[in-house]
């Protein structure tokens, strides 16, 4: 049986939702039609319910309106929690590769790629439909009424289709085999990127700890001999203050997953390569002791490593999630 699922904020577009669901439910009849999905039964876990409703639909129809993004948490739209459930419902959609059709009301527009959380932000380039409360309510739903029809129809024709053909599957698995794909496929990945994150974070955080090692030794010596003054006065004094602070402040939060970190890693990183290599050809023979040598040539390399992984091993949103 068809399914058509609408999603909305209450306190953005409770009333003209209403509006829509009543539309479509004389089109279609109650059975077909679902709203308010995020009446969940106390104790279960919301996102396997949100999940679950979605899993059955055919198409998601979002409310957009001007307050459709949320009101401000800490600083940030609603829609960028991670338990926000209007972000868990088109986020369920989207990845379950179904029709997702923008209903802008109120005079809204769609949000901006930019504004949405990573794992949405395709939301922002499906085509939308503007429904007016007023006088073009009607013609607005008879035209979203014959695009409705249309999914309808594909979805229908072609779950059979696929059935007939040998060795095929139907499209929907089966609710077991979509309960044990929910829990193990997400967390693998999951797994996957907290190891990696928590890799990469120590390779910055080591190179941080080296450069703080230099600093302090260098400090030391100048100190014991009063040439504080002039150690300031050479550039790769700062350069080891800010690789060594910043790769230990930037690995830290890589490890506990900040968003920012990736952009400031690959940052540092190219710049303690070149920097450290620029360094090492300068003072390679002066007669430096070797194991200072041999650490910067260890730290160029790290920074390196650090570099390429933040560039092409950079775990998907749908892997952090």
């Amino acid at each position: 049986m068809a399914k058509i699922t609408i999603s909305y904020r209450r306190d953005d577009s409770m009333d003209i939702t209403g509006r829509i669901f009543d539309r479509l439910t004389s089109r279609y009849g109650r059975e077909t039609v679902f709203r308010d999905i995020d009446s969940i039964p106390p104790g279960l876990d919301f996102r396997e319910h949100i999940q679950a409703s979605i899993e059955d639909s055919d198409v998601l129809m979002v409310v957009v309106g001007p307050r459709w993004m949320g009101g401000s948490r800490h600083g940030r739209p609603r829609i960028h929690a991670e338990t926000d459930y209007v972000r868990i419902e088109v986020e369920a959609a989207l990845n379950r590769h179904i029709p997702v059709i923008p209903l802008l009301v109120g005079g809204a527009d769609m949000p901006q790629p930019s504004q949405l959380p990573e794992n949405i932000r395709e939301f922002a380039y499906r085509n939308a439909v503007q429904i007016d409360s007023g006088r073009d309510f009607d013609h607005h739903m008879n035209g979203l009424i014959r695009a409705t029809d249309k999914i309808l129809l594909s979805a229908q024709t072609s779950a059979p289709a696929a059935s007939a053909v040998p060795g095929s599957i139907d499209r929907r698995p089966s609710d077991s085999e979509a309960k044990t794909k929910q829990q193990t496929t997400p967390a693998g990945s999951a797994a996957q990127s907290s190891l990696f994150l928590a890799l990469v974070g120590s390779v910055m955080t080591v190179i941080g700890l080296m450069h703080i090692a230099w600093f302090t030794s260098n400090l030391s010596s100048v100190l014991a001999a009063g040439a504080v003054a002039q150690m300031f006065q050479d550039v790769w004094t700062y350069a080891d203050m800010s690789f060594g602070f910043g790769g230990l402040i930037i690995g830290i939060s890589m490890i506990a997953g900040a968003h920012w970190a990736r952009s400031s890693g690959i940052i540092l990183c190219l710049l303690a390569a070149s920097s450290n290599l620029l360094w090492f050809s300068e003072y390679f023979d002066r007669g430096l002791p070797r194991l200072m040598l041999v650490g910067t040539g260890l730290t160029s390399l790290l920074a390196a490593v650090g570099a390429y992984l933040l560039l092409f091993h950079w775990p998907s949103p749908a892997d952090k999630h």
